[in-house]
């Protein structure tokens, strides 16, 4: 058992900073929100943005986690440190292609948490993979490699864009065939490890994503993670 409290909530949304508060405020106590910076993430920037949305959220209205890319650099370290200050709940670590992606990130959560003063494991990790292919080919094993890892994220626009695949091969009635084997090793490799799995949504009809998070329970996923409020609400209807 890792030393955090943290617990994911039923309904994930990963939304961008410039959200209004008129959509977050419903959501306090009601979803675990994941606020998208990966764009330019370790700015000055990103970290006002990252900034705005955690003070217009307490930890009582539900975990709030910073969307991040893999730090390759000294400076990644510092952007780390310095985001960790803001006391999010943790990191939804996007462009995962491996198992060492992982364990690197969480020694420099370790450096951060110890720069900051905060309780050593208390930063949880959610490890987004589709961007490598690497990922799905070795099949890795995520089982205790990190006690911070409490979720796998899979984005099927990521992978496609990665293996110039389809989501629907429309010649022969069916799913992509790289998609079906991704989507296969995700909930296979989430499942050895004990953590859940979740889809993150492309589309942005809200019809659309309750259909989406039907048929991700259906091969074996956790849920889904929202990407507006719109979808959120149909979710929760659903």
């Amino acid at each position: 058992m890792s030393v955090n409290r943290f617990e994911m909530t039923p309904l994930m949304l990963c939304v961008l900073p410039d959200v209004p508060t008129s959509e977050l405020a419903p959501l306090d106590g009601a979803a675990t929100i994941i606020v998208d910076i990966r764009q330019d993430w370790a700015t000055e920037a990103a970290f006002n943005s990252a900034q705005s949305v955690i003070d217009r959220r307490s930890k009582a209205t539900g975990p709030t986690l910073l969307r991040v890319g893999m730090p390759d650099d000294d400076n990644g370290q510092d952007a780390i440190t310095r985001l960790t200050a803001l006391r999010p709940a943790g990191f939804a670590l996007s462009g995962c292609g491996n198992v060492a992606d992982i364990q690197r990130f969480d020694v420099m959560l370790r450096v951060a948490e110890a720069e900051q003063g905060i309780e050593p494991g208390s930063l949880v990790v959610f490890a987004e993979i589709g961007e490598h292919a690497e990922f799905f080919l070795s099949a890795p094993s995520l089982r205790d490699i990190s006690r911070r890892l409490k979720a796998i994220v899979f984005n099927t626009g990521s992978f496609t864009k990665a293996t110039a695949s389809q989501v629907v091969n429309e010649m022969a009635s069916r799913a992509g065939a790289p998609l079906l084997f991704a989507r296969a090793v995700s909930v296979l490799t989430a499942g050895d490890a004990g953590i859940p799995c979740y889809e993150l949504l492309q589309e942005t009809d809200p019809d659309a994503a309750r259909t989406t998070r039907d048929i991700a329970l259906a091969d074996g996923f956790s849920g889904v993670v929202a990407r507006n409020a719109a979808q959120l609400a149909a979710l929760a209807a659903g």
